[in-house]
């Protein structure tokens, strides 16, 4: 009778992982999902190949994992400086290098802390299930563990990788980024007000409105707190709208965002600056535009300058 090794069992659990976020990056060029893809490559190998040490496999994951969730969640409110965050991703294999043999306790304070922040970063601006930054922050306090009991506590750390695996394999593929339709409108790049847009430039925008639209069109989002889908989002999680945007941007799309007032009126007047601001560089960057939709004579004067100035028009 043949037993099947249980670090087999889970390498190869995680190798699936690899594999399904790897095709999908493959398939969408979003390189969050490159960057999970290896975080769980990385941990199949402390259980697949002997010689490799689980501390060794820890900090290469905890490094992708850092990365990936600094791309998750950008471009954010809070992580306006993602690209340099990044960088921290590269402290874990750093540290291992230097300290892996002398001191390993430094290692895995090191792993730890970034995984603790990762989980900080994940419950505070993503719209994850809450049981992921759970999950991410168990993870990091079992990694002390590794000193006192390896091969088990580096076992209990993989099953919970495999849960994080499926719960964030499951959120990432849920929304696909629409393609940009190949008609294009000649608009002027940057931020744009309008009270009311052409249906010619709506069936080629991607859209996020008040109003529900048909469900069949992949490229309309609708803002709503009464109901979850692929297609709805909370108007206070200004983070997968800029999100979205800024991919459908690059691809060199109009958005258009609706409901400009109840945003405002959702989430404070400064964070919906700060979140035009972000609109308008990007747009700028990819040469595209953002429409929104709005009658800024609503405003006071003194909001209607700033909301102008911030996007660059003259007063």
């Amino acid at each position: 009778m043949v037993v099947l090794d249980i670090s087999i069992l889970l390498g190869v659990f995680l190798l699936t992982f690899y594999v399904i976020l790897f095709y999908e990056y493959y398939r969408r060029k979003e390189r969050v999902l490159l960057y999970f893809s290896l975080a769980f490559l990385s941990l199949s190998v402390g259980c697949l190949v002997n010689g490799i040490t689980h501390l060794a496999s820890l900090s290469v994951f905890v490094s992708f994992f850092w990365v990936g969730t600094i791309e998750m969640l950008s471009p954010g409110i809070m992580t306006k400086y993602s690209e340099d965050l990044k960088y921290l991703s590269l402290v874990p294999v750093v540290v291992y290098l230097y300290f892996s043999v002398y001191n390993p306790i430094i290692v895995l304070i090191i792993d730890a802390v970034m995984m603790v922040v990762s989980a900080f970063l994940v419950y505070t601006e993503s719209e994850s299930p809450k049981l992921v930054p759970f999950l991410i922050l168990l993870f990091s306090i079992l990694t002390f563990g590794l000193m006192s009991y390896p091969n088990l506590i580096f076992k209990v750390q993989v099953i919970i990788a495999i849960i994080l695996g499926y719960l964030i394999t499951v959120d990432t593929l849920k929304v696909t980024i629409p393609a940009v339709v190949k008609e294009r409108v000649p608009l002027r790049p940057g931020v744009l007000f309008m009270t009311e847009v052409p249906n010619k430039i709506l069936k080629t925008a991607l859209v996020f409105s008040r109003n529900p639209g048909n469900e069949n069109n992949e490229r309309w989002f609708w803002i709503t707190k009464v109901q979850k889908g692929s297609r709805t989002i909370e108007p206070t999680n200004l983070v997968k709208i800029l999100n979205l945007s800024v991919k459908y941007l690059e691809q060199g799309g109009i958005v258009v965002i609706d409901g400009f007032e109840y945003l405002v009126l959702e989430n404070g007047f400064e964070s919906i600056v700060k979140f035009l601001a972000h609109l308008r560089d990007y747009a700028l960057l990819y040469a595209s535009t953002v429409i929104v939709v709005s009658d800024l004579t609503n405003f006071p004067e003194r909001e209607r300058n700033l909301i102008l100035r911030v996007v660059g028009e003259e007063i």
